[in-house]
């Protein structure tokens, strides 16, 4: 078992780290039913392309003690804990991200918090990156899943002169995708979009996996349709999370006003 203290040194390097074969089998079958009924609300609720539902608390068909079981796990416990101190709690937010029906797609490259979220401060924001303890989620894969790439080390600096010079603005739009494109065009247009970030790298995970890694650093989530995808996503926030997350939401309700 890989040591508490080598998890906080690769979150501290790179931004992220994976806790191999975290969920128990039993667990992930628990699991698998559940984002099984999650899927399907999902689809019924937002169509074919939806790829999420959140949180998972909201809806009394599921069962969630699984989720809460896996939110549960000592191993996850302890690497929260060993890496953030005491005072994070679980979000109550919960969401299984799913694969697309029918269509490949991509998110734009953001940066959680910062570059994802309308009227943020964006001084502000690069200041809040240096602070570890703050922006810090997990992806929780009950099927083998290389959707997320990361830029490993840029959880706690500004964008580079690289980064910048690739994309057209900062932060850079999704990529043009439009509903005449054959299948494999879309996937090409999107993955190549996706590599067009300096050091971009895929965090591949197996069935049972989980990444711990900062949502502020440079990340994206590309999908296909012909893999299966079932992944809990969650956050560990403290206090001061919720003093940023509660400014940025204020900023956007006084936007209007502010024009």
């Amino acid at each position: 078992m890989i040591s508490v203290d080598l998890h906080r040194l690769e979150y501290t390097t790179d931004g992220f780290t994976i806790l191999r074969g975290l969920i128990p089998t039993s667990l992930l079958t628990d699991l698998r039913r559940e984002t099984d009924k999650a899927r399907d609300i999902a689809r019924r609720q937002h169509g074919a392309q939806a790829q999420r539902l959140q949180p998972v608390y909201s809806y009394d068909s599921l069962d969630h003690r699984s989720f809460r079981d896996f939110l549960s796990l000592p191993r996850l416990d302890a690497v929260v804990k060993g890496i953030l101190g005491e005072g994070h709690k679980q979000s109550g937010i919960m969401g299984v991200l799913f694969e697309p029906e029918q269509k490949a797609w991509c998110t734009a490259w953001h940066r959680d918090w910062g570059y994802n979220a309308p009227h943020v401060d964006l001084e502000a924001f690069f200041e809040s990156v240096t602070n570890m303890q703050m922006h810090n989620q997990l992806n929780g894969a009950l099927y083998d899943d290389h959707s997320l790439w990361v830029v490993p080390g840029s959880h706690n600096r500004r964008d580079t002169q690289e980064e910048q010079a690739n994309f057209v603005k900062i932060p850079p739009p999704p990529p043009e995708l439009n509903d005449e494109m054959r299948a494999s065009e879309r996937e090409h247009v999107c993955i190549d979009y996706v590599r067009n970030m300096p050091g971009a790298v895929p965090v591949s995970l197996f069935a049972g996996d989980v990444a711990f890694y900062r949502a502020c650093q440079w990340h994206i989530g590309n999908y296909v349709p012909y893999t299966r995808r079932a992944t809990l996503h969650d956050g560990f926030y403290g206090a001061e999370d919720a003093a940023w997350q509660q400014a940025v939401r204020l900023r956007q309700e006084l936007a209007p006003t502010q024009a």
